[in-house]
């Protein structure tokens, strides 16, 4: 093919010697190839941006595996752990594929994940909330007893967890008093380590508000305390009780139970008390990977009773670490309480977004003919399984109200 006089091939250096220090400039054409020492080639600016560039990326990765590797040795082997110590069963490993929100929970019970199991006792009792039982000091006072003790809990059947109790059940015994009541209980620690016990919601003596090293010391394993405190008239409502030593590892492990205090007759309070026929308390919380309603995910959890015509009175006390929208199907509710204080104007939801340490009183209606069946449920549908189950299945955060036939 013929090209220009200025594309011929010409040779710019008089000759080429051994050193090869001469420039030697070779043009084809338009083409221009420079040929010299070859370190003079990775002077060039582009040359020395791409190896700086890639240097660059060769050590950070290089770093972020170290790291990677490091920290996904110490995570395995802190899940394997938890999971043998939060269940007796193949279940809690089967929990982390509840998502994000159930492996949290995992976490929860890590402190403890050492433990062993092998000697702690069956839980006697299938269901929490148990009146707790008193007997009358000399002084007049009520006084309690509740045992802090550790037992093997079913929050299904067949699936068995290391619970953090109050008289072996989760939740505990309701403590149920009166505005004006002096109260004494004495806080028994079976635990294999420190406890406290917080009385939340009420107006009482800082020494007696259960917080370690605040206003309290903590109450070492096989110890008691007792808590010693009267009640007012701004107290009455719906209020709960729970650890405050260990929180996550205890609170979260089931330790917690209701406080009911009733208005004293006669009081301003007793004149604008909410009226019910029938009462529930529903404690929501987290076992483990197991979303909970008083301990139990459904279908375990116990239904709400009622017959056509009754008012129901609804207790619900956010024991969890979460929100949780509760919905109740195919009725509206009257919230008349928040927190233990009753509203001068009830408010009309079939919703209630349910916070962490929330306590809400609802009544609704029996409207519905006999042998019907709600739901009353969390609106996060994923608090609406149970370890190891499919989409198609219904567990978790979970209660029926059924009406009589």
């Amino acid at each position: 093919m013929a090209i220009d006089e200025q594309e011929k091939a010409t040779i710019e250096s008089p000759e080429l010697t051994a050193t090869n220090q001469q420039k030697v400039r070779v043009v084809v054409g338009p083409y221009k190839v420079a040929a010299g020492p070859w370190w003079r080639g990775i002077r060039s600016p582009l040359i020395i941006t791409i190896i700086s560039v890639v240097v660059m990326v060769a050590l950070v990765s290089f770093s972020i595996g170290s790291t990677v590797t490091s920290s996904s040795g110490g995570s395995s082997s802190t899940t394997a752990s938890s999971a043998g110590s939060s269940s007796t069963d193949s279940s809690s490993s089967g929990s982390m594929s509840m998502g994000s929100s159930s492996s949290g929970s995992m976490s929860m019970g890590s402190s403890s994940s050492t433990q062993t199991t092998a000697n702690v006792p069956n839980a006697t009792q299938n269901f929490g909330n148990q009146p707790a039982k008193y007997v009358v000091d000399k002084d007049g006072a009520k006084h309690f007893t509740l045992t802090a003790q550790q037992v093997m809990w079913e929050p299904v059947k067949g699936k068995k967890m290391l619970a953090w109790t109050l008289d072996g059940t989760v939740p505990g015994p309701v403590i149920r008093v009166t505005a004006g009541d002096h109260v004494r209980i004495t806080l028994v620690n079976h635990l294999p380590q420190d406890t406290t016990m917080h009385w939340h919601g009420l107006e009482i003596p800082d020494g007696m508000d259960g917080v370690p090293g605040v206003g309290q010391k903590p109450v070492a394993p096989g110890k008691s305390f007792t808590y010693d405190f009267t009640l007012h008239d701004e107290d009455a409502g719906t209020h709960w009780y729970h650890s405050h030593d260990n929180d996550i590892t205890q609170v979260m492990g089931g330790f917690y139970g209701a406080f009911i205090v009733d208005p004293r007759p006669g009081s301003a309070q007793a004149k604008v008390e909410p009226k019910a026929d029938v009462e529930y308390i529903e404690m929501i919380s987290e076992l483990g990977a197991y979303y909970v309603i008083n301990g139990k995910s459904y279908p375990d959890t116990q239904p709400i009773k009622l017959k056509h015509g009754q008012t129901v009175r609804l207790r619900i006390i956010g024991a969890s670490e979460m929100m949780h929208p509760m919905h109740l199907h195919g009725h509206y509710f009257n919230i008349v309480a928040e927190d233990g204080h009753t509203l001068q104007t009830p408010i009309q939801k079939d919703t209630v977004q349910v916070a962490p340490g929330e306590t809400y009183d609802l009544t609704f209606q029996g409207w519905a003919p006999p042998g019907s069946i709600y739901p009353f449920h969390c609106h996060i549908l994923s608090h609406l399984m149970n370890p190891g189950q499919s989409a198609d299945q219904m567990g978790g955060l979970v209660s029926l109200i059924e009406y009589d036939k």
